[in-house]
């Protein structure tokens, strides 16, 4: 029978070059354990900019929906190590999304795992039709879908804290699983700081110049161009919806 676990990452604008040794070692995990796996690699320039972070929701649901017992979503900054055991060894009975803490004690969002479950579905489904909603000051880490992951997160009883080895933001001591080099304490490279500036400008003037060539209004276009997206990534890999 084929395995019902999906390794997903996502690396557009330029992550799939940067992030080339990050995501080898996530296609290595999934051999490990026999899962599936799928890096989204285009299109290669989003119009959504750095929001196209939010793609990993809505690519994580259809990956549900079509029957994947499991989805494991990376991203594409994670290094595996050959240490990270298979998922059942984080499984409870009840749980269903499972995320680690990062640096500022609030769940991060960059290494997510999701069961098949209703409940599941519906959360997913909340957080992607809240994302023009804002988010509280305690909740808010500046851009893109952590926020909300954060916000609509507080006392859910489905969702399970993973250990911080699963998913390590800032302790360069610690015998991780998952090495984040997210936008914290385990990003101290200059090119790789200098490159995030560079794709942060470029996403502003992205937006900007869509904003201009459409009459619409702001949240409809992002919504729209969030839907087109997800659906061209879908049609450009059959994987993520194989069951």
């Amino acid at each position: 029978m084929k395995n019902k676990t999906l390794i997903l990452s996502i690396a557009l604008n330029g992550y799939q070059w940067m992030y080339k040794k990050e995501l080898t070692s996530h296609f290595q995990y999934a051999q490990r354990h026999g899962y599936e796996h799928q890096a989204v690699t285009r299109p290669y320039v989003s119009e959504l900019g750095v929001e196209c972070c939010w793609l990993k929701l809505t690519l994580m649901r259809a990956a549900l929906l079509s029957g994947y017992d499991n989805v494991l979503f990376l991203d594409a900054d994670t290094m595996v190590n050959s240490n990270c055991p298979g998922l059942t060894d984080v499984f409870q009975s009840g749980k269903y999304i499972y995320m680690a803490k990062g640096y500022s004690n609030r769940f991060n969002s960059g290494v997510l795992i999701a069961r098949n479950n209703e409940q599941t579905i519906t959360w997913l489904t909340r957080i992607i039709n809240a994302r023009f909603n804002p988010v509280e000051k305690e909740n808010d880490v500046g851009w893109g879908e952590n926020g909300h992951v954060i916000e609509l997160s507080k006392g859910v009883s489905f969702i399970a804290e993973l250990d911080q080895k699963w998913n390590n933001t800032f302790n360069y001591q610690l015998n991780d699983y998952i090495r984040h080099h997210n936008c914290g304490p385990m990003r101290t490279g200059f090119t790789h700081n200098f490159f995030h500036k560079i794709v942060f400008f470029l996403s502003a003037r992205l937006l900007a110049y869509v904003d201009r060539n459409h009459s619409t209004p702001e949240h409809i276009q992002v919504e729209s161009v969030l839907t087109i997206e997800t659906n061209m990534i879908i049609s450009l890999y059959p994987k993520l919806t194989s069951f």
